[in-house]
């Protein structure tokens, strides 16, 4: 598929490394760099095989933007890469009409309603980001105001407009973040609009989702990469499974039907909450939601002497730990199925993993197009 479409702020966003080439050229592109992460580290391996997307623009279903104060105007949009400074946009290619529409409508209010952006550097102002999540099944939103203080002038007034002019969205936070950082999301909330949650359809089941819910930003390329995992993992019925890092349970619930048991294992909060609202609204009970470390888990399981057929680990861009990993080693399941977003913390985990694991398969889902991100699926089998 050629590439057609033309964004009008490329050059200065930098979001889209890739949007001057063909969309083969970017998959090539990422294999070499998950082949070169590999080789850095001395891994000798072959990529079975890259899925390439069917649509390749609009795939997001997450916005998030910056609000600022510049040159005596508001201005919204993105941030530049690793910079403080926000690129205005017009239209992302990347997000759907839907949040493009709801995002610009908000923006138009905020001016209307003289809501202060928060000023980093003064500490000063209000407003610092504005977030859209959109469900895929239904096509409604969830839009998060993030504030630096709890006080929000004018917001009944704000939230009715909002609320007037985007028939889509379906319930509208204010999450409160007065930290000097720049993680967006802070601890606290409040609902200022709806139930709080979205709900979105995925593999056939129902999932709520929050403003801090980590679910995946492409549901097309998901589907796909949770269809790998249970491909990779050739689960039987009598199975006993741990899902590491499990968010709110996407990964273990697709699993549920083929195996006898899954442990999934979340330390946020919130993210356990709604895994086990999902597991109830699902009728899924051979999946057991654990708040915990997944290391102490995993250390609390060696010491039980129970036996694990598969460890699924699905972690942050940081990739996992040391000591995790020593844990896995020392509770040798007899398969490994690593789900990553980073190719260069997946090859140094490898690395350890590979003293008792041999490299079954590897398969490349491209589930951010036009980025250099690429997800790195990876199936490990114990050696011997």
């Amino acid at each position: 598929m050629n590439h057609k479409m033309k964004c009008s702020i490329e050059q200065k966003c930098g979001g889209c490394q890739y949007l001057s080439k063909s969309y083969e050229t970017t998959l090539s592109i990422k294999k070499q760099y998950v082949m070169d992460c590999f080789l850095k580290e001395k891994i000798v391996c072959q990529v079975n095989h890259v899925y390439g997307a069917k649509n390749v623009y609009q795939y997001r279903n997450k916005m998030i933007l910056g609000v600022q104060w510049k040159q005596n105007k508001y201005i919204y949009g993105f941030y530049e890469e690793n910079t403080h400074k926000i690129i205005p946009l017009d239209f992302c290619l990347l997000h759907s009409n839907i949040q493009n529409e709801i995002a610009k409508n908000i923006f138009d209010l905020i001016v209307q309603f003289h809501i202060p952006p928060y000023d980093e550097d003064r500490k000063t102002g209000l407003l610092r980001y504005i977030c859209i999540r959109e469900s895929y099944h239904t096509q409604k939103c969830l839009v998060t105001l993030v504030t630096a203080k709890s006080e929000f002038p004018s917001r009944g007034e704000l939230v009715k407009k909002i609320i007037e002019k985007c028939p889509n969205i379906e319930t509208i936070i204010q999450n409160i973040n007065p930290r000097k950082t720049s993680i967006v999301l802070g601890e606290q909330e409040r609902i200022l609009y709806g139930k709080g949650y979205i709900e979105d359809k995925l593999c056939g089941l129902t999932f709520q989702i929050t403003s801090k819910s980590f679910y995946q930003v492409n549901p097309e390329q998901t589907q796909v990469l949770y269809q790998l995992v249970h491909d990779f993992g050739n689960f039987q019925k009598d199975e006993v499974i741990i899902d590491a890092y499990s968010g709110v349970g996407t990964i273990g619930f697709t699993l549920s039907p083929y195996v006898k048991e899954i442990f999934s294992v979340e330390n946020n909060s919130q993210a356990v909450y709604f895994a086990k609202k999902n597991a109830k609204e699902n009728h899924i009970h051979n999946v057991f939601i654990i708040q915990e470390d997944a290391t102490k888990f995993l250390l609390n399981f060696l010491d039980e002497g129970k036996r694990i057929d598969t460890i699924i680990m699905d972690p942050p861009r940081s990739g996992s730990t040391p000591i995790f990993l020593s844990s896995v080693l020392k509770l040798k399941p007899n398969q490994l199925i690593y789900v990553s977003c980073n190719p260069e913390t997946l090859a140094r985990d490898l690395k350890i993993l590979l003293n008792k694991y041999k490299i079954k398969k590897i398969a490349l889902v491209d589930m951010f197009c036009w980025t250099k991100h690429i997800e790195t699926i990876v199936l490990l089998t114990l050696k011997n």
